[in-house]
């Protein structure tokens, strides 16, 4: 049988909903889902290609970026639920590595 909170228990029990009350994501949250969610992409599309392609030698290379690529996204995505829970510079810092990721590897339309 699952865990199911009951109302007389505290708010700070396993089953409680993360984040500020009302369940909206911070800022630094979004950016780290948005990151996380563009690089796995951009990660499943070269992996996808690389095994796809008939070169092998050069798609190896591209395999391991794109793994490469997934990893990263993914820990980004797993790690924006607690962004909150580190001190406000280093989630910023975080947050600003992961925007500079996005902007070299996929930049804007027009640049």
């Amino acid at each position: 049988m699952p865990y199911m909170p009951q109302l007389d228990e505290p708010a700070e029990v396993i089953g409680a909903p993360a984040g500020p009350p009302g369940g909206a994501l911070n800022y630094l949250q979004r950016r780290f889902l948005r990151a996380g969610r563009m690089l796995v992409a951009g990660g499943f599309v070269v992996v996808t290609h690389a095994t796809v392609g008939g070169q092998a030698a050069a798609n190896a290379a591209h395999a391991l970026v794109g793994f490469a690529l997934l990893l990263l996204g993914v820990s980004l995505i797993m790690l924006s639920p607690v962004a909150t829970k580190f001190r406000p510079g280093a989630a910023q810092v975080g947050a600003a590595i992961a925007d500079a990721a996005l902007l070299y590897l996929f930049p804007p339309a027009g640049n």
